[in-house]
């Protein structure tokens, strides 16, 4: 099938709408053509005939950082696709969404929804307190509208079932999960010296105030009273709230020397980084719904690296596989205290912090891996093309 993957704000490379949705479905034989923004950082790599190396040819929009943007990148990408001609449009957005069935609608085609997020709530945040209630319960109407005339959703989650409920259109549950591989074995040599005789801990992904930032550096502070030479790696984009304002505080803490910033680096890097910690962060506070239903890709980091986790205790699915593997520790996360004791049960606890690292490793090997959930998404897909 010639597939076109349409995005509003994904990039080109996306951990789960590139390198796992896309890779696999053109593993498969399909043809994918991907409409998305330019990296946010750094460049495209050279392209053939507009493809790479995997053969999935992109088409670049521009990118769109404000709702009202959003809604007209939604617009450019139904002139776009309606070029594609294809056989399925594969929507991981509620705006790619809408372009997707607008196409559909006007020249034909399927039409898929990959739902990565909790969609009523997180539109609803774009408005004022009072109007979010109201906002969520016509979000899922009008979810629920559109759905009649798509052709397949897949859930990342089972917790996202609720929305759809009586509904006829066909759902399946692909979960987030990693890649299945070995755990990371070659540190490089430099990195290797800059944390040797150094305890760590990483948070690894998406950071800012609503994901316990300010929480952690609290934390971290009443570690270094017993851990003067601690290092706490926060890898990834900063970008709920302000940096400056956070580095500032860093300062003020005296903890410069304990907080280690590095800038997003290549998929493929990550496992380095968090094979250099004893402790893996998962720190959502508590509030957003979109949090309470979280299923992060850090904690499948995590997991495949045998790095025991310190998790929020309010979010149903992270609290349900931590439970299931028995592979760290739930805390009120809102609470520095919690969170500090927690890390500190870890370092001083060796041999069960490898227990529980053990723990999350073997179930990634039995049950949480993309090999298990690809198959789920090759077969969804195999029906689609015979309906």
């Amino acid at each position: 099938m010639r597939i076109c993957i349409l995005s509003v704000i994904h990039e080109p490379f996306d951990k789960r709408v590139y390198h796992k949705v896309g890779l696999s479905l053109a593993g498969a034989g399909h043809e994918i053509a991907s409409i998305c923004p330019p990296p946010a950082q750094g460049e495209m790599p050279a392209l053939q005939d507009g493809r790479d190396s995997n053969g999935i040819r992109f088409i670049l929009t521009k990118p769109s950082t404000t709702l009202s943007r959003r809604f007209l990148a939604a617009l450019r990408l139904v002139r776009l696709a309606h070029r594609e001609r294809a056989d399925v449009y594969l929507a991981p957005e509620p705006e790619s969404w809408a372009a997707a069935l607008a196409v559909k609608l006007l020249f034909g085609g399927k039409v898929v929804l990959d739902m990565h997020e909790h969609i009523p709530s997180e539109f609803a945040k774009f408005f004022p307190g009072l109007m979010r209630g109201f906002i969520e319960r016509s979000t899922v109407q009008a979810m629920r509208l559109m759905a009649r005339f798509t052709d397949l959703v897949i859930l990342t989650r089972e917790s996202f079932e609720e929305p759809w409920q009586g509904l006829s259109v066909p759902r399946v549950t692909v979960i987030n999960t990693n890649h299945f591989q070995p755990t990371c074995s070659r540190i490089p040599e430099a990195l290797r010296e800059r944390f040797s005789g150094h305890p760590v801990i990483i948070h690894q992904g998406i950071f800012g105030d609503t994901r316990g930032s300010y929480q952690l550096l609290d934390a971290v502070k009443l570690l270094v009273t017993d851990f003067p030479r601690l290092r706490c790696i926060v890898l990834g984009e900063y970008i709920y709230g302000s940096l400056e304002a956070y580095r500032s505080r860093v300062r003020e803490l005296g903890l410069d020397d304990n907080m280690v910033f590095i800038p997003p680096v290549p998929f493929e890097q990550v496992p380095t980084y968090i094979a250099l910690a004893q402790v893996g962060l998962i720190l959502f506070q508590p509030g957003p719904m979109n949090h309470t239903l979280a299923m992060p890709h850090k904690l499948f980091d995590y997991m495949r690296e045998a790095r025991p986790v310190v998790a929020p205790d309010f979010a149903v699915e992270v609290v349900r596989i931590v439970r299931e593997a028995d592979c760290g520790l739930l805390v009120d996360v809102s609470s520095p205290v919690a969170v500090a004791a927690a890390v500190e049960k870890l370092l001083r606890n060796p041999q069960e912090a490898a227990r529980l690292g053990r723990n999350g490793r073997r179930m990634i090997v039995s049950k949480y891996n993309w090999r298990r959930e690809e198959k789920v998404l090759l077969d969804a897909f195999s029906a689609l093309e015979n309906r």
